[in-house]
């Protein structure tokens, strides 16, 4: 185990963040087990020169405590919730890493109005952030660790569920190859064909069928394009964002999505479990959601922000792929966003627009863009999964049996 987070933490800094360009670093660490690990990530930067590096450290379960004996008009900007440490690494051109963790079920308890609270009192210390992460003026990655609890929530109660479960993420992440970094870059390659021939294709709509009783249209801008996992940073190094990842995306245009589809994968919300849930789409906008749990949270999520009623990503993602083939469902939208064609409900991609340096926001929209203060992933993908598109030659299977037919 040591081996395999050595040779975790020189992929996340020598290829997921351009960090060679950066000369500076946040990690941001989520519960308090991890900090040895942010701890060996300061010290592996220091060794590649990088000595302005700071650790960002909060708790969930402390922020669990307060949330709980606190009234929600008395939920204010404090240490527990601010990170502002994010904004000035932001502002400053750092890389910035996320350790994420799922601790399935701790929020469960808190009512909605105070998660909604909080997450409004803390945007205010990250708006610089917030504004310009999706352009990556700043390198960042997020990347996952395990803990005891997941772990058991994922395996069952059995021996070892930790060691286990850091050997499925070291295994999904290509840890365990010889060379990680070489490992990504084939991938990446591998992943170019299929996005070179979406692309191509010039694509119009999407109609994606399974035996969930997902029947959905979706339609694409003008002159949009299809992305891969990598992404240039403002010094033009290619990141990787998200680790791991195995999705080909892009933006939908936000008034012509058509019909009705079933989640496949549970999605966790502000840390609220919602799941088998289902949306109905009428002209773009979304007219009906219902879950059979957590149907309050999902209601609040898609009628009570600003256009979150409305799409912002579709992604494909084979079934074949190496989280799917785990067999496991890890309720982690990293982890099961990548086992699943998934959609997200709310902000858009710039970058999906062909000459999208060049454009205004009000430009974007007027091709299909839609803007919200929320992006939020839904997993709707099966290994029956079928998907045609509608091309400038015709009609096309480009999904079949949950995977690429192109």
């Amino acid at each position: 185990m040591e081996e395999l987070e050595n040779k975790y933490i020189d992929l996340i800094l020598m290829r997921c963040i351009n960090f060679d360009q950066s000369k500076s670093l946040m990690v941001h660490c989520e519960l308090k087990e991890h900090f040895r690990f942010a701890e060996k990530i300061k010290k592996r930067a220091n060794e590649l020169g990088i000595f302005d590096v700071c650790i960002h450290s909060e708790d969930h379960d402390e922020i669990h405590e307060y949330l709980k004996n606190t009234d929600v008009d008395d939920i204010v900007l404090n240490p527990l919730i601010d990170r502002s440490d994010w904004e000035r690494y932001a502002l400053k051109g750092g890389a910035l890493v996320f350790l994420n963790s799922n601790v399935p079920g701790l929020m469960d308890d808190i009512p909605e109005e105070k998660m909604n609270k909080m997450v409004n009192e803390r945007a205010k210390s990250i708006q610089y952030y917030r504004a310009n992460a999706s352009k990556y003026t700043f390198p960042w990655c997020l990347v996952t660790l395990p803990n005891e609890r997941w772990a058991k929530s994922v395996l069952g109660n059995i021996d070892n569920a930790y060691e286990k479960l850091f050997l499925n993420i070291m295994k999904m992440c290509m840890v365990d190859r010889e060379n990680p970094v070489e490992a990504w870059n084939e991938h990446i390659r591998k992943n170019n064909y299929y996005k070179n021939v979406l692309n191509d294709l010039d694509i119009r709509t999407i109609h994606f069928t399974n035996s969930l009783g997902t029947d959905l249209t979706i339609g694409m801008p003008d002159e949009h394009v299809w992305l891969n996992l990598d992404k240039p940073d403002a010094h033009g190094g290619m990141i990787i964002t998200n680790m791991p990842s195995y999705e080909i995306f892009s933006t939908p245009d936000y008034r012509k999505t058509n019909g009705i589809v079933y989640s496949s994968r549970p999605l966790l919300y502000n840390n609220l479990s919602i799941e088998d849930f289902y949306l109905v789409f009428k002209n773009g906008e979304v007219v009906e959601a219902h879950a059979k749990q957590g149907d309050k949270a999902l209601k609040r999520l898609i009628f009570e922000h600003e256009n979150a009623n409305r799409l912002g990503e579709i992604a494909l993602v084979p079934a074949d792929s190496p989280i799917s083939n785990t067999g496991l469902v890890f309720n982690t939208t990293l982890f099961d966003e990548n086992a699943s064609c998934h959609f997200a409900v709310g902000r858009g991609f710039a970058r999906s627009f062909v000459g999208y340096e060049n454009l205004s926001e009000e430009e974007l929209v007027k091709r299909g863009y839609n803007v919200s203060p929320v992006h939020v992933d839904m997993m709707f993908g099966t290994a029956d999964l079928e998907a045609t598109a509608e091309t400038k030659e015709g009609k096309k299977l480009i999904f079949k049996n949950g995977n690429f037919n192109i």
